[in-house]
């Protein structure tokens, strides 16, 4: 009889292990995949209108103030890679935002060799002028974050 018990809470010790690492999964990858329609939305029709890059920034932000939190005050790793997942989403959707948008404007103007060089360098990343923006916003929250976790 006391076998029996004991089986029966290992079984119900395994059923939670398998329930925590599954809500653990949805928890890390569920942030991200309500972008997966959207993105490829986006992509089959090269429109971004309704698509908010503000939101991106907020999030990307958000994100990486949470893990450099966690480097100070380290708590459940599931919401450490949860960020992680949330950085990358968000960086791939806005790439896609920056090369459709890019792709939409040179086609709709006339190609024309005017202009020096340095106005091309100037305007010819939006992606990389966005991601300097979110390191700019980021630098000294991370550091205020960082000081108050310790």
């Amino acid at each position: 009889m006391d076998a029996e018990v004991v089986l029966q809470e290992e079984d119900m010790e395994g059923s939670w292990t398998l329930l925590s690492l599954f809500s653990s999964f949805l928890m890390v990858f569920g942030g991200a995949l309500p972008y997966i329609p959207q993105y490829q939305e986006i992509q089959r029709s090269s429109n971004t209108e309704g698509f908010s890059t503000r939101v991106c920034l907020v999030l990307l932000i958000a994100n990486i103030l949470r893990i450099f939190f966690w480097i100070g005050k380290q708590f459940e790793l599931t919401l450490l890679l949860q960020s992680v997942v949330m950085i990358l989403t968000m960086l791939a959707m806005l790439h896609l935002c920056c090369t459709v948008h890019s792709t939409n404007r040179v086609s709709t103007k006339q190609h024309r060799l005017t202009g020096t060089a340095a106005e091309w360098d100037r305007r010819a990343d939006q992606y990389q002028h966005l991601f300097f923006t979110v390191c700019q916003r980021v630098d000294p929250a991370s550091f205020t974050a960082i000081l108050n976790a310790t």
